[in-house]
């Protein structure tokens, strides 16, 4: 995660923003958190913590955006964030990625918005279909009332901040879905399942403890001949599963490359391998 104070003027919407801070004031110091590597539902629960605490942002894209005397309270939600949904990051202090939902994820029920709530209306007319879907799957994963009305959606006038939040993040496109190639319908046909992950995960704990263990060995190899590290499996960050494939390969060349194996490197190898992927299985 990056974080940077521009003399900028921010640009786009000001949703989750206060009466007291505008970022629109060329004269008002801001703090921006770049968020790119964050799935959608990693932000959107951001989003909602940030509006529960009563820390003004908005969102430009990708970013957050806060005012500088805000800065401390947003640091403190972001590391607590970190810490509940495990977002790590490499050596170099760059976003690793997370794993998003997989796919066919069961959601709680949703909290239905009842008739004697105060309530406020938002026309969504004009949403694409799928964008009005991703708030609908916001609201439901962190329970908070709501209901539609054809395309209107109706939440609580007490979680305002909390939904104009969300909907300036969806806006802002950043619901981070890997999708085909256009030019080939059938791309994703061939993609591996989330399961190779949780193979590279085991072949990283047994080689840890014992860099020749065969078993581990023979699962490491086989993951390797089949990954490519530009096509993650269904459901892993494109970041993350760029690192496991790196590591991945500098284990099996610690192990087969030379005539002796170079034991001490496989197993520290092993154990950054094992450690990346621990949070994620």
């Amino acid at each position: 995660m990056g974080k940077r104070v521009p003399p900028a003027p921010a640009r786009g919407s000001v949703a989750g923003v206060t009466d007291d801070w505008n970022p629109n004031d060329p004269d008002a110091t801001r703090v921006l958190y770049d968020l790119a590597a964050w799935s959608f539902d990693q932000q959107a629960e951001l989003a909602s913590d940030l509006a529960e605490a009563e820390i003004p942002h908005t969102w430009e894209g990708a970013e957050l955006v806060v005012p500088e005397d805000s800065e401390a309270a947003a640091d403190a939600v972001i590391t607590e964030v970190e810490r509940r949904l495990g977002i790590v990051y490499d050596e170099d202090g760059d976003t690793i990625g997370s794993i998003r939902p997989p796919e066919g994820e069961v959601l709680p029920d949703p909290v239905e918005l009842s008739n004697d709530e105060a309530a406020t209306e938002y026309d969504l007319a004009d949403w694409p279909v799928e964008d009005r879907d991703a708030l609908t799957r916001a609201l439901t994963r962190q329970q908070h009332p709501f209901r539609w009305e054809g395309e209107v959606l109706l939440v609580r006038t007490a979680d305002e901040a909390l939904v104009e939040s969300l909907l300036d993040l969806v806006e802002a496109g950043e619901d981070v879905e890997l999708e085909a190639d256009d030019a080939d319908e059938h791309a994703d046909d061939d993609r591996l399942p989330f399961e190779t992950l949780t193979t590279f995960f085991l072949a990283g704990e047994r080689l840890k403890r014992n860099p020749l263990d065969a078993d581990g060995l023979e699962d490491l190899l086989a993951a390797v001949e089949v990954a490519e590290p530009e096509r993650p499996p269904f459901g892993v960050d494109q970041r993350l599963w760029e690192r496991t494939c790196e590591l991945a390969d500098q284990l099996a060349g610690a192990l087969v490359d030379d005539d002796v194996p170079d034991e001490q490197a496989a197993q520290e190898i092993a154990e950054s391998l094992h450690d990346l992927l621990r949070p994620y299985i």
